[in-house]
């Protein structure tokens, strides 16, 4: 039956026969065990940073500086952009405070994330996640075009992250620790689950049926990044995996120097994208081999 020492030597074996790195995070909210590989490793963030931005968002709605219901204006600067949607509007459209941190989480909307860290402050987000222990992770630019400017983190840091958000729904207690509300928490839990770029953490896993009674579903609250310098190419996804009857696993898995092509011939972003899919699908399987042996 699983145990966490052979999730750990499955999870490293997946990561040591490719031909890049890949680090982890990942703990099992059930029984509070967890492993990583390379866990304090400071890399670039890409677009998993959008979490932390999401939960200092909801800060700065929980201190009454904005409203969920707010219409905001996105700046035309922020339209040079080749990630989400909002990209291809006309400029002038308004939109609501929320509905940006929607877009910004689930198609990775870059007017949105502009938008939001402007109105935050680059300061500001920065101190809440010092406040809450993400002593690893640094947000430099709001915007991808900022020059010379990578944003960083850790596995372990956007893991411990995940584990507030998930604890602070139904307890005022972690979620004075976000410095928020366990509604607002629950807000940003939904926005997470409902991401659209499910080629990563989800991939090999069953999708929810629309009836929710599809045996075997797995839900995914996640958030997905790549990045890409004149020295290295990475693509990563964080989130937390829900099984069925089991509290849920965390995953955070980066994957950095990547090649755009493989001795074998395989695009590097395929290969980055099915490791990820792999480590998640040992993590499921994991939870229910742990279900199996209590019945």
């Amino acid at each position: 039956m699983g145990s966490i020492n052979q999730l750990d030597q499955a999870l490293n074996k997946l990561c040591d026969d490719v031909q890049f790195d890949v680090k982890w995070h990942v703990k099992d909210l059930k029984t509070g065990e967890s492993l990583n590989r390379n866990g304090d490793k400071i890399g670039p963030s890409a677009s998993t940073r959008k979490i932390s931005i999401l939960m200092a968002a909801m800060k700065f709605v929980n201190e009454g500086k904005i409203s969920l219901t707010d219409d905001i204006v996105p700046d035309s600067k922020y339209f040079d952009t080749h990630s989400g949607c909002f990209q291809h509007f006309l400029p002038g459209f308004k939109v609501k405070f929320q509905d940006l941190l929607t877009m910004m989480i689930i198609v990775s909307d870059n007017v949105s994330t502009g938008t939001v860290t402007e109105i935050l402050t680059m300061d500001y987000i920065n101190e809440f996640c010092q406040s809450i222990g993400m002593t690893n992770t640094n947000h430099l630019a709001g915007f991808q075009n900022t020059i010379n400017k990578i944003n960083s983190t850790t596995p372990n840091d956007v893991g411990g992250l995940l584990e507030l958000i998930h604890k602070s729904v139904t307890d005022e207690e972690y979620a004075s620790k976000l410095q928020s509300t366990p509604e607002l928490c629950q807000l940003a839990m939904d926005i997470l689950l409902a991401q659209k770029l499910n080629n990563r953490l989800p991939l090999k896993l069953a999708a929810p049926s629309a009836t929710g009674t599809q045996e075997g579903n797995v839900k995914v609250a996640h958030k997905t990044g790549s990045y890409q310098t004149e020295y290295s190419i990475g693509y990563s996804d964080s989130g937390i995996i829900y099984p069925p009857e089991h509290e849920g696993m965390i995953l955070c898995a980066y994957t950095d120097n990547v090649p755009q092509y493989l001795d074998n011939g395989d695009s590097g972003i395929y290969s980055a994208t099915n490791v990820i899919g792999s480590l998640a699908l040992e993590c499921f399987l994991y939870t229910q081999k742990k279900s199996l042996r209590k019945t």
